[in-house]
């Protein structure tokens, strides 16, 4: 029997969405390329305890390695500000065991999982699409993607999502070394992760994890950041993959296809971070499966869904990057000593204790409307550069 709807990529965006159609009682079948669930993993494993709850995710020992109260950013200077909250705000987490926990709730649910069975194409026909398999082909009345960054699939069938701000990211393990535990580090410089940032992730027993996102040659980067950082040579273990900071594409139904996770880009433009909004979307993306394979309900409702209720977020966190990227090294630089030197660090704090790691057009409208972080921003930015920050309230 022919399943009622498909999935291709089991990611957690893949995983929750397949979950929520079995719950709802129709079938629906997981097609995963690589023989294991969540590996290769590309993701540095950070996530918000509140979003870790929003996604309806206990916590557990199995994939949880550590609590995060805060971090230091560094700036190109080399100088950095710490700020840390009473409580965890997010955790360390294995991917790749989260990734196994999620696909067994789901098959738990109902979803059937095909490991090692690659999707080579999406065949449209009436507005419609079906699946080619290396064996053969599927046509569920529902196609999920959750393939991954780029949207391969739909490419390849003519449908160019125009995906922005895909940046070359790399991750490695890195043991003997020290980070202090609860605390990650952002690193920002154009010449070290330009466009984005470097991090380090304690994850506990003297072992990091370490990586970097650039629009150029990151691997190098971040083989000269290890070296810097802890005076070790990068690991041959490197993982790669690419990390998305440009926001949504601008269509996520095609016929009876659906984008879910990094395909729709539905990815903090901030951070780089996408278990936690990725998998909000794609569950509302099992949502409306479900009430098109129960009652007829259109597709085209959950483009309309998420950006009524995560639109928002998404741009104001897309013009933040655009304003961090345009700033430069100088200028950053010039921001986070005016920012130390003025005694705002305790704001900072009281700011990230107030504010949600996930949902941040919140804590970035109340950054811009609180009168000290302003007159810190006009004495080291200008007005033009204020102008733009305050267009993003």
């Amino acid at each position: 029997m022919r399943p009622e709807a498909a999935v291709v990529g089991a990611g957690p965006a893949g995983i929750l969405a397949a979950g929520r159609v079995a719950e709802r009682g129709f079938s629906v079948q997981v097609f995963e390329e690589h023989p294991a669930i969540g590996e290769p993993c590309h993701c540095a494993g950070l996530i918000s305890v509140e979003g870790l709850r929003r996604l309806g995710v206990e916590p557990h020992d199995s994939f949880i390695q550590g609590n995060v109260y805060g971090g230091r950013v560094y700036a190109p200077s080399g100088e950095y500000i710490e700020v840390r909250d009473r409580r965890p705000r997010a955790y360390v987490v294995d991917r790749a065991a989260l990734d196994r926990h999620l696909a067994e709730r789901a098959a738990d649910a109902g979803a059937e999982f095909t490991l090692s069975e690659r999707v080579e194409a999406l065949e449209f026909k009436g507005g419609r699409a079906a699946l080619r398999l290396r064996g053969g082909s599927a046509e569920p009345r529902v196609i999920i993607d959750a393939e991954g960054p780029g949207a391969r699939l739909l490419k390849g069938a003519g449908h160019d999502t125009a995906q922005r701000g895909l940046l070359n990211g790399f991750n490695v393990e890195v043991a003997g070394v020290y980070a202090e535990p609860g605390l990650v580090e952002l690193w920002f410089s154009e010449g070290l992760a330009d466009g984005f940032f470097a991090w380090v992730i304690p994850t506990g027993d003297g072992t990091a994890r370490c990586g970097l996102a650039s629009r150029g040659d990151g691997l190098s980067s971040l083989r000269g950041f290890l070296r810097k950082r802890f005076g070790v040579e990068a690991p041959s273990s490197v993982r790669a993959g690419l990390v998305c900071t440009g926001g949504p594409v601008r269509r996520t139904v095609y016929g009876n296809v659906l984008l879910v996770g990094d395909a729709a880009g539905h990815v903090k433009p901030t951070s780089g971070g996408g278990v936690v909004l990725g998998g909000l979307c794609a569950l509302m993306a099992g949502d409306v499966a479900s009430g098109h394979l129960g009652g007829g309900e259109r597709l085209s409702r959950y483009d309309k869904l998420w950006r009524e209720r995560y639109g928002h977020e998404f741009g104001s966190m897309l013009a933040l990057r655009g304003l961090l990227n345009g700033l430069g090294d100088e200028r950053l630089s010039r921001l986070l000593h005016a920012f130390k030197e003025e005694g705002l660090q305790a704001r900072a704090e009281s700011l990230l204790e107030r504010g949600d790691v996930d949902m941040q057009a919140g804590v970035i409208r109340d950054a811009l409307t609180d009168p000290d972080v302003l007159a810190c921003l006009v004495r080291s930015l200008g007005r033009v550069a204020l102008g733009e920050l305050l267009s993003l309230v």
